[in-house]
């Protein structure tokens, strides 16, 4: 059968889904009809076993039932969450006029088409980070990136070259959407979508900022210099056009801003470090978690900006660090600023959806009130200099605005536009006339049925209203047949009858017109609002960027105050002094009666630049080298630090190698994650870098290992500007120190007592003289038996014993070298002890001389 002998079987209505459908191949198409946004075919299938709702049918197609499924259109937001959730993309198609009775389907079209990365609803976001649209052209070796975050309106154009430096920028960038030509692969996981190649063009850049800004002057943008980012530009405002399908008055312009090189951490450090997550991926236990302060959605997504990109501008450091020492030192101001910053919704993403024409009442009355917080926190922060200067200045300006949304807008807004109800009384004496027709209906009907019951005798008789038949009588069945016979019956139900009389059909006429009239004088005064804000987006939005400069300052500065962290003193030298630092993660989970147990760190770029850390599993290797890495990392945002002094060095780059994990998806072994993390610290390594090692060589032979973490060491030492903290459990590397003078040992500190390891999560400098490896073992409850058997090998191993190693050679314990030095003090001890003994002249030897030796001998001995 041909495509047109097919359609022809389907009713006028289908023939314009389809049709709209064939427009719209690669989404779920929510047609409006009526109440409800159904789908048909393919879609309703599919999405009734993503969003768990009926399967029904409608109608036949070549004698086979249409597959149908529907959502209710005020609750569609759920919906489209978890349809976009499950990777999908929703053309919402909506009724374009109302429906007149005429012949045909109503005109319908496509407003929007939903996708991961043109998300604006409130219900829809995370209102803590940001849900970008990234696109990504590449020429050669070199890139472009465009961000746009569309729910706030803000960009970020980025250029460079290599892979590596790609990766690291859109892991930072994090897209909830990735834009790219065909055929090009994504070097990070997210969703993936083409506008067209044609898009990614310098050229269709230009055409799109003359369209959607007036813009034909590059100059100002800085984009003559820099087409790879250009062209990225040109993707995402042709992929806005194609879903958005209005203007988008709150965007910014895309502007180039040349920024200087931050400290880069790339993807696998990030997630080693636990930033936004654990390694079991539990967000309670990631740093942000214990960071993030503020008290405003803006300023949450700020402070996550903030940390993803460090700084190495002093002064920009300085400046920031300045400004939190200034709300530290005044707990006043401080606490009345956050109080003031508690009342203030998410300016930046209630002005988008205002502009976009999806918004909901609360969000007006949201920015009202925000706006009218701002010359409060103006007059709280007083005639602070620096960079408190530029956030006062952006404060004010929106006074007028602020007046004229709280003047219009009542303080409890109903749910929806329909509801009515939301221009405050006495805002506009037109919709007072109206509303008070309108409300003088009640009054009247009240007395019509009290007027109405004595007419006719019918005590029984109710004056009613629905939105099907409008207003009726309603007389029981006993006393219908009393009914006058003005009364023209209207509907029968099971125990009453409905009837209309000419004198109520008069008064719904009048009244019904007079509703309409006020909706729509309400719905124009609230157009008039949101024109009135289109106009101020600017000013708002530079209003919003403020406050969250202003929300992120206070969230350093309380953190400060609350958890004693202190400002430290960043420099260009080569000096990192850390005193009695603490991880703030582990910190903060331990309980008032377990205190943290603060280290230091000593280290400096020239001269003591590799530390080799050794020391039993639980003793807090790893805790401690993430403390000193997040110190160097909270330094280089202008956070405070948790320590009790800290000298940090500029730094450029940190890497990290903790943990051992497989990534079996991609047939990548733990050994083979780990040799590819270090390859790319080896590789990528520049001065005035930071590197944790926690552990290498642990996935393959003893002797395999332990070449390789030898050699990386040695790689490491011999690195210039580059500190190093090297754990390791191979107790033969602890020698280093001895032929590489800026290598030093350091450890963890363990006791003893009762046969019990007791950890004391100290750091000194000094090599540990054995594992506890089996002592943890036992702590982890394996059974009694496998762990005396365990102490039995461990000692054949470390007494002489010999294990045949594949090559046929001898190997040695993990631990000899370190049982060879003890086992050569203790001979050492035993022969002083031997010589002091062969000179002592028993035979003439007072009983008091020999308890007094025998007491010397017995000190030597012990220790004491």
């Amino acid at each position: 059968m041909t495509k047109k002998s097919v359609e022809q079987t389907h009713t006028p209505m289908m023939k314009q889904y389809l049709k709209i459908k064939s427009e719209y191949s690669d989404c779920l198409l929510f047609y409006r009809m009526g109440d409800f946004y159904e789908m048909f075919f393919e879609d309703a299938v599919e999405a009734s076993k993503i969003l768990d709702i009926t399967l029904t049918k409608r109608g036949k197609a070549n004698g086979d039932d249409i597959p149908m499924a529907g959502v209710p259109w005020h609750q569609a937001e759920n919906y489209l969450a978890r349809l976009v959730a499950a990777g999908k993309r929703v053309a919402v198609c909506e009724q374009m006029e109302a429906p007149d009775g005429s012949k045909g389907p109503v005109r319908r079209d496509v407003v929007r088409v939903v996708t991961a990365g043109t998300i604006t609803e409130s219900e829809l976001l995370d209102q803590a980070s940001s849900a970008s649209l990234v696109a990504c052209y590449k020429k050669n070796e070199r890139w472009g990136l465009a961000s746009i975050d569309l729910s706030c309106g803000h960009w970020h154009l980025l250029e460079g070259s290599g892979d590596v430096a790609l990766e690291e920028q859109l892991t930072v960038l994090n897209p909830a959407e990735l834009l790219l030509m065909h055929n090009e692969d994504s070097p990070i996981q997210a969703t993936q979508t083409c506008p067209g190649d044609w898009s990614f063009s310098a050229s269709v850049a230009r055409e799109q900022l003359e369209q959607h800004f007036g813009v034909s002057d590059w100059q100002s943008l800085n984009l003559d210099d820099h087409q790879q980012a250009a062209a990225a530009v040109g993707a995402v405002l042709v992929y806005l056009g194609q879903t958005q399908k209005c203007a988008l008055e709150h965007l910014s312009l895309p502007v180039f801003i040349e920024q200087a090189d931050g400290m880069r951490i790339d993807m696998r450090s990030r997630r080693n470090l636990e930033l936004y997550s654990s390694l079991s991926g539990d967000p309670k236990a990631g740093m942000i978690a214990v960071l993030d302060e503020t008290s405003t959605p803006m300023g949450a997504r700020l402070l996550r900006n903030w940390i993803d990109r460090p700084l190495t501008d002093l002064d920009a450091l300085r400046e920031r660090q300045s400004a939190v020492k200034s709300l530290m030192d005044d707990s006043e101001t401080l606490d009345a600023l956050r109080q003031h910053l508690n009342g203030v919704r998410d300016m930046e993403r209630m002005l988008t959806r205002i502009v976009l024409g999806r918004a909901i009442p609360r969000d007006y009355r949201g920015l009202a009130d925000a706006l009218l917080a701002l010359p409060e926190l103006s007059h709280t922060l007083g005639d602070r200099s620096g960079l408190f200067a530029s956030i006062t200045a952006s404060l004010h300006g929106l006074e007028a605005l602020a007046d004229t949304l709280c003047k219009a807008i009542v303080d409890i807004t109903p749910q929806n536009f329909r509801d009515g109800g939301m221009i405050r009384q006495g805002f506009d004496a037109e919709l007072d006339r109206l509303r008070g027709l309108a409300n003088d209906a009640n009054a009247w009907l009240r007395d019509y049925e009290t007027r109405e019951r004595e007419r006719t005798g019918l005590p029984n008789l109710r004056v009613k209203y629905n939105k099907v038949f409008g207003y009726f009588i309603e007389i029981s069945k006993a006393q219908a047949k009393d009914a006058p016979v003005e009364y023209v019956r209207k509907q029968t139900l099971v125990n009453a009858e409905r009837f209309i009389t000419d004198e109520l059909h008069s008064f719904e006429s009048e009244i019904l017109g007079a509703q309409d009239a006020a909706m729509q004088t309400e719905a124009g005064l609230i157009e008039a609002l949101r024109l009135q804000l289109c106009q101020q987006a600017t000013a708002i939005q530079m209003a919003a960027r403020a406050v969250a400069t202003l929300d992120v300052l206070a969230c350093f500065a309380h953190l400060a105050r609350t958890y004693h962290y202190i400002q430290p003193e960043m420099h260009t030298g080569r000096a990192l002094k850390l005193v009695a630092g603490r991880h703030p993660v582990v910190e903060r989970h331990l309980s008032s009666d377990e205190p943290f147990v603060a280290n230091d760190t000593h280290m400096d770029l020239k001269s003591r630049r590799f530390m080799l850390l050794t020391g039993p599993n639980m003793g807090g290797k790893s805790t401690y080298m993430r403390q000193v890495a997040w110190i160097v990392w909270l330094a280089h945002t202008g956070c405070f630090v948790p320590a009790e002094e800290a000298r940090i060095p500029l730094t450029k780059r940190i890497f990290t190698r903790v943990g051992a994990g497989d990534e079996l998806a991609s047939g990548r072994s733990t050994f083979m994650v780990e040799m590819m993390e270090t390859a790319t610290i080896l590789n990528q390594l520049e001065p005035r870098s930071l590197v944790i090692i926690d552990e290498i060589g642990r996935g393959t032979s003893t002797w395999d290992g332990l070449a390789i973490a030898w050699s990386v060491a040695e790689s490491l030492i011999k690195s210039d500007d580059v500190l190093t903290l090297f754990a390791t459990h191979y107790h033969e590397l602890t020698e280093l120190p001895d032929e590489y003078k800026p290598a030093f040992n350091a450890s963890v500190t363990v006791r003893e007592w009762n046969g019990t390891v007791i950890f004391m999560h100290q750091v000194i400098e000094d090599a540990a003289d054995q594992s506890y490896g089996i002592a943890v073992a036992q702590l982890a409850g394996l059974p009694r038996e496998v762990i005396k058997r365990a102490r039995e090998h461990l000692f054949r191993l470390e007494h002489g014993s010999e294990l045949a190693a594949e090559s046929g050679k001898s190997q040695l314990g993990l631990f000899a070298v370190a049982e060879k030095r003890q086992q050569e003090a203790e001979l050492q001890s035993l022969r002083a002890l031997r010589d002091k003994l062969a000179g002592v002249d028993v035979e003439h030897m007072r009983p008091l001389d020999a308890l007094m030796l025998l007491d010397s001998l017995k000190n030597e001995v012990t220790g004491k």
